[in-house]
């Protein structure tokens, strides 16, 4: 099957926020502030759109699932960038409650920092700032995690990346040809359906279909 019609993903952003202590709504529905002014987003180098952004206020409604097994993430913030232009950070999400990211948001004793690829975000923009215009016209998707350091506040720190265009295109002997400059082609055994997965190395979202998985070059 051809690749040409599938999305891929490209690393443009990291997101560390600080947060507050949460704020109990009702026994489902928490609010988690962010810190004023102590969150970062900051582009990836090489990205189309360069970014330096500071966290002005903002904050997370976390929704329990019935079952309890899943939270759902509904966020609204507002980051100022170098030049002093006002951006809108929203996204939604999901986070799997089994794991080490459960300890964090239930306020375990013993939770720890947690690895990536049990929290997955859709990201949107919102701005007129010249020059970053375009990032409300594409999508992105991020892999998140939180960061426990002793006396300092919780960091979520997202690795986010854009939805593109494929750029796989089909030469001589079905041969897939990719673009090197940014991804690296590496072959699997079996066949896979498509997912979007956290590679293991640099931490991204990446693009997985039919027998062959597409990371950060």
């Amino acid at each position: 099957m051809k690749l040409t019609n599938f999305p891929i993903l490209i690393p443009a952003f990291t997101a560390q926020i600080a947060i507050n202590d949460p704020l109990v709504i009702t026994s489902n529905l928490l609010n988690i502030p962010f810190l004023p002014k102590a969150g970062t987003l900051v582009s990836e180098p090489g990205y189309e759109l360069p970014l330096e952004a500071t966290f002005i206020h903002g904050s997370d409604f976390i929704r329990r699932d019935p079952d309890g097994q899943w939270v759902k993430l509904e966020v609204t913030s507002v980051a100022r960038d170098t030049s002093g232009s006002l951006l809108r950070f929203s996204y939604n999400g999901v986070v799997n409650m089994a794991g080490d990211e459960g300890k964090v948001i239930r306020g375990d004793t013993n939770a720890t920092t947690t690895g990536f690829g049990n929290a997955f975000v859709q990201i949107r923009f919102e701005t007129d700032a010249p020059g970053l215009k375009l990032l409300q016209d594409k999508l992105y998707v991020g892999s998140g995690r939180f960061v426990i350091e002793e006396d300092r506040p919780v960091i979520v720190e997202y690795k986010i990346s854009e939805f593109s265009k494929s750029i796989c295109v089909w030469g001589p002997r079905n041969k897939p040809h990719i673009d090197r400059s940014k991804f690296l082609l590496r072959w699997i055994q079996a066949p896979q359906i498509v997912y979007m997965g956290v590679d293991p190395q640099d931490q991204y979202p990446i693009f997985s279909a039919f027998g062959v998985t597409l990371h950060r070059y």
